[in-house]
């Protein structure tokens, strides 16, 4: 839903949000690339088989979360966000001609992100609490 209000609200005009050192850009952009638009010059060919491993990646992670359901709380919220930020991105590739929904820029003085959406978020906030919370340690899950 906030990529369709992106696309109808952003196209004509952009939001700028914060102070004059920290502040965010909304503005909308349609990313032909990965995150931060990585690879965005690549074949098409080459984008069809990277659309197909990320759909596979986004099964498996669905389906370990599934699986192991008796694991903890953390691990599985983390897992779920990558699964629909992933998801969501899926789903605007395949329906957007092959591009990505994005819409905010953060910046701090003249330093400033690329642009990204929340799926990007999601995914990246899953990542990080597995990586932080040691994804290959044993954890304790649930009785």
């Amino acid at each position: 839903m906030i990529k369709l209000a992106a696309l109808a609200q952003l196209a004509a005009i952009s939001y700028r949000l914060g102070t004059s050192s920290l502040w965010m850009d909304v503005v909308l952009s349609l990313n032909p690339g990965a995150f931060l638009s990585i690879g965005q010059d690549l074949p098409p060919t080459v984008k069809s088989v990277i659309f197909l491993c990320a759909l596979a990646a986004v099964a498996a992670v669905i389906y370990w979360a599934l699986s192991h359901w008796k694991q903890s709380p953390g691990r599985s919220a983390a897992l779920y966000l990558i699964a629909l930020g992933g998801g969501s991105n899926l789903i605007d590739r395949f329906f957007r001609e092959g591009h990505v929904v994005d819409y905010l820029v953060l910046n701090l003085g003249s330093l400033h992100t690329g642009v990204f959406n929340l799926a990007d978020v999601a995914i990246m906030a899953g990542v990080a609490y597995l990586a932080l919370s040691g994804f290959s340690k044993e954890q304790k899950t649930l009785a």
